[in-house]
């Protein structure tokens, strides 16, 4: 055993975590599992003469535990010696520390010694020391270099390892993204309220929601030491509701997928963490920098005051707070990214484009527009609310995929568009994007194409907003009509021909319109679970579902469209809206124009 009495991480060399406590804290309940880097002392260990101590409580070792699996034991008693061989396994006997290969990771085994990656570790002293002969990354990077890509992910996971006592032995390049604060800025500390008094979403909204995440206007410099002080007597389990996130830039690029396949790696891999907090004073390093977020796991309701240390202004404006003269000093701060924060919309965008735009009250109003005609069609009311919390967009140097992509947060690539400029609300992106998380996916969307229901919502604000059609101004509806003639059918046809079929159903029942689509959704959310769970396991049901609500809220019968678009509905469906007595509509629904 190499590196007698020095606390040492133990990283698994293929799921890139270290070997922890993750629960418990005695032989009696505690759970050997993995967890990601840091230099909290549940995950480092100590050799000691064939053992491995456990450095939060060095009594306790690492040992073999019933079911072929590992806990602690006491180390004045345990008989249970382990080796590090060349290959880097933990042996115990006949049998090495494995990480099952199963989706349940919670727990680390012991299996029979075989060559696999998921019984080799490193010690972080060996990965640093290999890393330190290794030329450092430059930006942009090939595509296909997956070695100089884990030398990346690896650097990171040391300088996590690392103590705040200890400068960072890799300290990261981010003057081309996300950025550097000048030393010279003053670091300055704030006193904020945390707001948990509303926690999580209704259980029925069936699609993407906002997360509860609260923006500040504080930046933690990249390699700085902050503090992030909670009160002493808020409870653990309180303060574990409580994440802190530095930097909004949460995508995570890999080597030959996404936009990386094509355009290589024009930023490093990864440029965000997020840090677990405790009651009292947390000091934390960022080895990125970025805006601070606090992030609220689902839990008691409460509010708490917190002191955060040793960070920068950010340019921030806030919709009805903020003054025009307020936000002329504050956008020319030294942070690289600024926020833009509404009622339902919060916007992060690189500094530099923000103070170039005016005061950006009208820019919010038109977010909040777009969020507005975004519930209409997904038929919220009063009685049925719309989801609680805000939407993030954030700008990015290089999003994982597309130019653009939906989810929490939304991720756009600024060079492409900008967030910040006062048109791009009204642009048909951020229509797609916000409208793929309203989409109830898996429930009947996906069934009739993800990229098509989607532009239901950007076709309603675009009318809406403009009065215009953009089916109609490409003249799609004709072509798919003339492209229906000939036999194609709906499962053949492209995105915007699937669109066409929902939407010719749409202009053929004006005295309904887009009512028939609002009906939809809130027949959706007001399914029960088991129902809704049982529509979302069969696509044939979910095309007998769209059929009978669509047919119900026209009042006629539209088998025959379904037909000539060679959808199957089934018999039972067909006989359910059949005893309705409604009239049949035409097959031919087209919007010729």
């Amino acid at each position: 055993m190499s590196e007698e009495d020095v606390p040492l991480h133990l990283l698994n060399q293929g799921e890139e975590k270290c070997l922890a406590v993750v629960s418990g804290s005695t032989p009696a309940d505690a759970v050997i599992g993995l967890a990601s880097p840091n230099d909290s002392k549940e995950q480092q260990w100590i050799g000691s003469g064939g053992q491995w101590r456990w450095c939060a409580d060095p009594s306790y070792c690492l040992a073999p535990a019933a079911g072929n699996q590992v806990g602690l034991a006491e180390s004045s008693s345990s008989s249970a010696l382990w080796t590090k061989d060349d290959e880097g396994r933990l042996v115990t006997g006949s049998k090495a520390l494995t990480v099952p290969r199963v989706k349940d990771k919670s727990r680390l085994v012991l299996r029979p010694i075989h060559n696999g990656i998921n019984q080799k570790w490193w010690t972080d002293v060996e990965l640093r020391d290999s890393l330190m002969a290794v030329e450092r990354a430059s930006y942009p990077l090939g595509s296909g270099d997956v070695t100089t890509y884990k030398h990346e992910i690896a650097r990171g996971f040391v300088n996590q390892m690392t103590p705040l006592t200890e400068p960072l032995p890799f300290p990261r390049g981010v003057g081309r993204f996300p950025g550097v604060v000048d030393p010279e800025t003053p670091r300055i500390s704030r006193t904020l309220t945390l707001d948990l008094s509303a926690l999580g979403q209704a259980d029925n909204l069936r699609m993407v929601t906002p997360r509860d995440w609260q923006a500040t206007d504080l930046y933690a410099a990249a390699g700085d030491v902050f503090q992030v002080v909670l009160p002493d007597t808020l409870s653990p389990q309180r303060a574990g509701q409580i994440t802190v996130r530095v930097g909004a830039h949460c995508d995570k690029l890999r080597p030959g997928v996404g936009t990386v396949k094509k355009k290589g790696f024009k930023r490093m891999p990864i440029v965000s963490e997020a840090f677990r907090l405790s009651p009292g004073i947390n000091s934390l390093r960022s080895q990125y920098g970025g805006n601070l977020i606090f992030c609220y796991q689902k839990g008691e309701f409460f509010t708490a005051e917190v002191t955060v240390t040793n960070v920068v202004k950010a340019p921030y404006f806030k919709r009805g707070e903020t003054t025009a003269d307020e936000w002329e000093v504050s956008k020319h701060l030294d942070a690289p990214h600024a926020v833009l924060e509404s009622e339902r919309v919060v916007i992060v965008s690189r500094n530099k484009e923000n103070a170039r735009i005016p005061f950006p009250e009208e820019l919010m109003s038109r977010y909040e527009e777009v969020v507005d005609h975004l519930n209409d069609l997904a038929g919220f009311s009063d009685d049925d609310p719309p989801p609680r919390g805000k939407y993030w967009l954030i700008n990015d140097l290089q999003v994982s995929r597309g130019s653009a992509h939906a989810g929490f947060p939304a991720m756009f690539t600024q060079s492409i568009r900008n967030l910040a400029v006062a048109n791009t609300p009204y642009h048909w992106g951020v229509w797609h994007e916000l409208g793929h998380n309203y989409q109830q996916a898996r429930f009947w969307s996906h069934t009739f194409g993800s990229e098509s229901t989607v532009n239901l919502f950007a076709l309603y604000i675009q009318e809406k907003l403009f009065n215009r059609d953009r089916l109609k101004n490409s003249k799609c509806y004709l072509d798919t009509a003339k492209a229906v003639d000939q036999g194609l059918a709906f499962k053949d046809g492209n995105c915007w021909q699937r669109l066409v079929f929902l939407m010719e159903i749409k202009h053929a029942f004006p005295e309904h319109g887009w009512e028939m689509f609002r009906q939809l959704n809130r027949t959706t959310r007001a399914l029960p679970h088991d129902e809704a769970q049982h529509l979302s396991s069969d696509r044939k049901l979910q095309v007998d579902y769209v059929y009978k609500n669509l047919s119900k809220t026209v009042n006629q019968d539209l088998i025959l469209t379904f037909q000539r678009w060679g959808l199957n509905v089934s018999q039972k469906a067909q006989e359910e809206v059949q005893s309705l007595g409604l009239e049949k509509a035409p097959a031919d629904l087209s919007v010729r124009e």
